[in-house]
């Protein structure tokens, strides 16, 4: 019996611990993450031709977004937890915020 008990006990742990996670993922609202495992970029507010990205990282980036085409605008330039617009011809949706890859000069050793 005793047993039964604390596998019920850990089950309603996991699911508690879960569910509020899977919801915040699944609807897109968790703030201050990108979609991106690991990127710097986050899309703040967009509109017809632009969006905002923010610079989560404490060192300079570049970034740009996915438009709802499947085109990547140019990357610009953003400062360490700074902000920067992206602007494109026409009035496409940005679909989410990309880091740009640093040239091989610029990254660092492994």
């Amino acid at each position: 019996m005793r047993l039964r008990a604390t596998a019920g006990i850990v089950a309603a742990t996991g699911v508690l611990f879960s569910a509020p996670t899977a919801a915040l993922a699944a609807d897109g609202s968790e703030p201050g993450f990108s979609k991106v495992a690991g990127a710097c970029a986050e899309l703040t507010d967009q509109g017809a031709g632009w969006a905002v990205l923010r610079n989560d990282c404490p060192w300079k980036i570049k970034g740009s977004v996915v438009l709802s085409s499947g085109d990547t605008p140019a990357c610009a330039q953003i400062a360490p937890q700074g902000t920067n617009i992206v602007t494109w011809e026409g009035d496409e949706a940005a679909e989410y915020a990309i880091d740009c890859p640093a040239p091989a000069a610029a990254r660092p050793a492994r």
